[in-house]
């Protein structure tokens, strides 16, 4: 790229960006965490007030062609000092004790998880590439990205910010960077089947040491979408998963690996070369694991632990009333799933997978599952996608057309296995309450909960019928990533062969016109309504707890629990 293309990359930031914006062609679908512009709208999903610095509105352009990405108000903040709180002045030091449901199959990888243990202890110890804010737009706090120009919808650059290192001191370069993502596409490592759909080996060209340009292999408006997953990490050249030496657990997050034993805990040292001014604030965090929901919350309960993830719903009141601790909740979009393997029996019967989502009651469900801390869902996830389809009729419980379905199909008096891990608020309820449900039709569902390690293990996405939870994506970002044949979580085998579901994938993706997008979003989401595998009662709220004296969570829409692991702990502290 030679030196005037360069220059005209990066424009000025004192230009106004809200001309550049009202010329963008490419689109992406919403996005990560904000800035300090105290402009933007409040979040219409409650909780706090979102930071600012975000790149586009929900569904809205993120980007220019010809300038980098920007906000309607000024230049992101690219660092973050430690929030001051409603609890007073943040104080530095102490070690903070977390606790959630774990198991020997918990895994470190600095870009793939499988469990909620798993989630825990990668953002301790690894930043993304963009974030999302309150109101799901990307932005660039918390994250290891400057900024981000769309050249065209199959070509980025991307900046990231100086003076990034990484845990040992070494700086972050630009080598650094195209291993990461070459990382992420491996197929030997299936990490992001869907990003290797779009991304080649060689689709990448360092410009400088901290700016990088992409050139896909076909349009595609999500690519900055799926830099705000939180396995979207930078990692160092040759970095591989956790095998028992914590030496080359190696990140830019705020936290850095001591030690790790599966099913046990790990502990994670504050880094002192992290970017973020002033941060972490806790010198060590332990990740502790727990066998059961039940010894969670009495080891949050007695003090054993300062945190812990996944409050058992029926179990939020009881906690509540102890004035040494608090509930911390968020509504955003999250979702627990019955799935069901569409090639496989009774599944491969179109009328079976539609009589099973006409047997469940939803707002039974809420109440008897979440105790109330949710809304009934409609078999469709993204809801807080602009393209969510707000006119499909809500499907309501209908024993009688569910019985004349199975009858259609030969399956009269069905008796089939219904699977759930113990390590997952609401999962075993789920599967309990909808075999009570299953009854009313004569179906009869042996409700199997297992331990979280066995569960996550070799036969996750190959049951025929299993749950499983998800945290609040895009529609087209989800799709890539649970419902196609390569996504990274095929959990109903999604498409059938006969369908054009993947060729209309492709269609949305290439698609910049925001209304023309959503048009044929709509026709993949009728699909996935009528012929999915997909049973979706209710979105979910995030529900942990911590001690009262833990100070810096917030209440707010977020991806993962215990706010976003307080962005991998670094908001943290204790009052005295």
């Amino acid at each position: 790229m030679d030196n005037d293309r360069r220059r005209e990359l990066w424009l000025p930031h004192a230009m106004s960006r809200r001309r550049l914006l009202a010329g963008t062609g490419a689109a992406v679908l919403f996005a990560a965490c904000g800035g300090d512009d105290d402009s933007a709208s409040p979040s219409t999903q409650g909780g706090g007030q979102p930071t600012g610095g975000s790149t586009g509105t929900a569904g809205g352009p993120a980007t220019t062609s010809g300038g980098p990405a920007t906000t309607s108000g000024g230049p992101a903040t690219t660092s973050g000092g430690p929030a001051t709180t409603s609890g007073g002045t943040p104080t530095s030091g102490g070690t903070l004790r977390v606790g959630l449901v774990g198991s020997t199959n918990d895994l470190i990888d600095g870009q793939y998880i499988v469990a909620k243990a798993d989630q825990a202890r990668l953002v301790s110890g690894w930043d993304p590439v963009v974030n999302y804010d309150t109101d799901f737009n990307i932005s660039y706090e918390h994250s290891l990205a400057e900024e981000i120009e769309t050249v065209a919808a199959d070509n980025y650059v991307i900046r990231f910010k100086e003076g990034l290192e990484f845990h040992n001191g070494k700086p972050v370069t630009a080598d650094d960077i195209i291993y990461s993502f070459r990382r992420r596409i491996d197929p030997k490592l299936n990490l992001a089947p869907g990003l290797a759909e779009l991304l080649g080996p060689d689709g990448m060209t360092a410009i400088d040491d901290r700016t990088i340009e992409f050139q896909l292999l076909k349009p595609a408006v999500t690519f900055i979408n799926g830099l705000a997953e939180y396995t979207t990490t930078i990692v160092p050249v040759d970095y591989a998963r956790f095998d028992g030496d914590v030496s080359n657990q190696i990140g830019t997050g705020p936290f850095m690996l001591e030690s790790f034993t599966p099913g046990t805990e790990s502990v994670h040292v504050k880094n002192p070369n992290y970017w973020g001014s002033g941060l972490p604030l806790l010198d060590e965090v332990q990740i502790i694991d727990f066998a059961d929901a039940q010894a969670l919350t009495n080891a949050l309960a007695s003090g054993e632990v300062d945190a812990a993830v996944d409050i058992p719903f029926a179990q939020v009141s009881t906690l509540e009333s102890d004035s040494n601790l608090r509930i911390l909740e968020s509504q955003a979009g999250n979702w627990l799933v019955i799935t069901m393997a569409i090639d496989q029996a009774p599944f491969d019967d179109v009328r079976v997978r539609q009589a099973m989502r006409l047997i469940a009651n939803r707002e039974e469900m809420v109440e008897r599952v979440l105790a109330g801390h949710g809304r009934v869902a409609n078999d469709m996830y993204g809801v807080l996608d602009p393209c969510y389809p707000k006119d499909i009729p809500q499907r309501e419980q209908d024993i009688e057309q569910a019985m004349a379905l199975l009858a259609d199909a030969g399956q009269e008096g069905l008796t089939i296995d219904l699977f759930a891990p113990d390590d997952t608020a609401g999962l075993a309820e789920l599967i309990a309450v909808f075999a009570d449900q299953a009854q009313a039709a004569g179906v009869t569902v042996k409700a199997q909960v297992l331990d979280g390690g066995t569960y996550w293990g070799d036969e996750y996405t190959k049951r025929t019928f299993a749950t499983s939870f998800w945290s609040t994506r895009p529609y087209l970002i989800q799709v890539a990533a649970g419902s196609l044949k390569n996504a990274t979580y095929p959990e109903t085998h999604w498409p059938s062969p006969d369908s054009d579901f993947a060729e209309t994938y492709d269609q949305a993706i290439a698609e910049t016109d925001d209304s023309a997008r959503c048009e044929i979003i709509a026709e993949m989401q009728q699909e996935e309504y009528d012929n999915g595998g997909n049973l979706i009662p209710f979105f979910y709220n995030l529900v942990d707890g911590h001690a009262a004296n833990v100070k810096g969570f917030e209440a707010r829409p977020n991806l993962l629990n215990l706010d976003h692991y307080g962005r991998g702990w670094k908001n943290i502290w204790f009052e005295d």
